[in-house]
């Protein structure tokens, strides 16, 4: 199955991030949201009428635990973040995807190549399991470990 890297600028992060949940009509996907938290996340998406009812979502912005069926994860705890990507993967019958927004975030918390790691790890088992993958990393941040991340992905855009 597919990976894809989009880099864009900041401005045009959460409209690219639109287009590509809006894509996956009525198929489940798991949700690893970095820079905004899940409630705000699923606010912007019924906005622009996307259905987030198939979507489970990793928050690592917050550490409350609001809803149930959110995992709250700190983007320090890669291996943990990582344990649970592949146990959603695991419980999701049939087709599905995984977001991954702002993944230069995750330097803020950890080092390149932890962080390298944990997105090779990710990719490799998502590829194994049929899972579509899209990341996204705004293009101002994280240079070093975009160049450490691109060969991870079966594609790379620039938008």
């Amino acid at each position: 199955m597919a990976s894809l890297l989009i880099i864009t600028s900041v401005e045009n992060l959460q409209n690219e991030i639109n287009k590509v949940v809006s894509s996956f009509k009525n198929i489940p996907g798991i949700y690893v949201s970095l820079n905004k938290t899940q409630k705000s996340i699923e606010n912007i998406l019924k906005k622009t009428e996307i259905n987030t009812n198939k979507l489970f979502f990793i928050d690592c912005v917050t550490s409350e635990k609001t809803r149930d069926d959110v995992l709250h994860i700190s983007p320090d705890q890669l291996d943990l973040l990582s344990s649970a990507i592949n146990s959603f993967i695991k419980d999701i019958k049939g087709e599905k995807f995984l977001i991954i927004d702002a993944l230069s975030t995750l330097l803020i918390y950890n080092d390149e190549n932890k962080v390298a790691k944990f997105v090779k790890g990710v990719t490799e088992y998502a590829s194994q399991n049929d899972v579509k993958v899209i990341a996204f990393s705004p293009e101002t941040k994280g240079e070093y470990l975009l160049n450490k991340i691109f060969n991870f992905f079966d594609k790379v855009k620039k938008r």
